[in-house]
């Protein structure tokens, strides 16, 4: 199911945080790098302020599963390919691919792609980065992820009936990454953007193990590294000058909000004390849009509803019932153009 997401963002003149569409079941708006056209102005001080809805359990990419991790998890580490603000495949750390049956891919990373301690970004640390999401110790929620992906073998790894090693994954030298799936997958690009298969630091996390995401340790690959973090407050990252498309990078410093309250994150921003917003409370979406103009910016989600009904229970224990509910659902139904949960968010400088 196509929703529609809206959300407020200032305009100060700086093209930078316009929203991106999610894909596979995420709606993530990046803080990252974008090309300024020559004889833009900019605002003198290049930081801004989102409400990021709540404060995430953690910054370890094999241990969440939400959006208020994944949203900044996408701003300090690039996946192997991403999607441009019109929903196609765009390169990060693979600069090129290749595949001539959509069932053996090669990947070829960007020799000159850094982790945020200088140290380079290589095939190996993908590989060990999928293992560690396949590793039954780790209990990733996202753990059967390349199951459904259909990398060969992660099944089986997720079950104990084979090693990681066994894993279709493969660094071929440094930089060229081969993956293997168990059937011919024509989506298999459009999975690779999800936040959950980016790698991660081979080197740091062998040497802090589960404090590796501490600010004073902590090793990304986006256009933003962890500075700050201060519990049920704030989450601070600063711009990472060895991230590959540094010169892109034109946002300093990014804040991030643990706002609950919609009417809070409204009046905030209404307020000036934040550049983007989580969401639009749903009545007060027309008049804002009325009032604000292009600072209400609505984007897609690709998302799935379901309800589960207890079939214990009267009336749903009735095969009658359940069989009219099924029969009474419409399923030719078109999405609305109207947004089911709107959000707010600005261009900010």
């Amino acid at each position: 199911m196509k929703k529609i997401m809206a959300g407020l963002v200032k305009n100060k003149l700086t093209p930078i945080l316009t929203c991106a569409m999610g894909i596979l079941l995420t709606n993530i708006t990046p803080s990252y790098s974008a090309v300024v056209p020559p004889g833009t102005p900019l605002a003198e001080k290049q930081e801004i302020v989102r409400n990021n809805g709540s404060f995430p359990a953690s910054l370890d990419v094999h241990k969440v599963e939400s959006n208020v991790e994944l949203n900044i998890i996408h701003d300090f580490f690039d996946g192997l390919v991403y999607t441009d603000r019109k929903g196609h495949i765009e390169p990060r750390l693979a600069e090129r691919w290749e595949t001539s049956d959509n069932q053996t891919w090669l990947f070829h990373l960007r020799k000159g792609a850094k982790w945020s301690d200088g140290s380079p970004i290589t095939a190996h640390d993908v590989v060990f980065s999928w293992r560690r999401l396949l590793d039954p110790e780790m209990g990733s929620p996202y753990s059967s992820y390349l199951g459904t992906a259909h990398v060969v073998n992660a099944n089986d790894i997720l079950l104990g009936k084979k090693k990681a090693e066994e894993l279709g994954v493969k660094a071929l030298d440094d930089f060229t990454l081969e993956v293997k799936l168990d059937k011919s997958v024509a989506y298999f690009l459009q999975m690779l953007t999800h936040p959950i298969l980016v790698p991660v630091s081979e080197k740091a996390v062998k040497r802090y193990g589960d404090k590796w995401t501490h600010p004073d340790v902590f090793v990304g690959s986006g256009a933003f590294k962890l500075s700050e973090w201060k519990v049920n407050e704030n989450v601070i990252g600063v711009r990472n000058p060895h991230y590959w498309d540094d010169k892109n990078t034109v946002i300093n410093k990014v804040t991030y909000l643990a706002i609950t309250s919609e009417k809070s994150d409204l009046n905030r921003y209404l307020a000036g004390e934040i550049d983007m917003t989580m969401t639009i409370p749903l009545d007060s979406f027309a008049s804002l849009k009325k009032t604000l103009g292009d600072q209400v910016h609505i984007n897609s989600m690709l998302s799935t509803y379901y309800y589960v009904f207890n079939t214990q229970k009267p009336p749903f224990n009735d095969v009658r019932v359940r069989k009219a509910l099924s029969l009474a659902i419409d399923r030719d139904v078109r999405c609305s153009s109207q947004p089911t949960k709107p959000r707010m968010e600005s261009d900010v400088g």
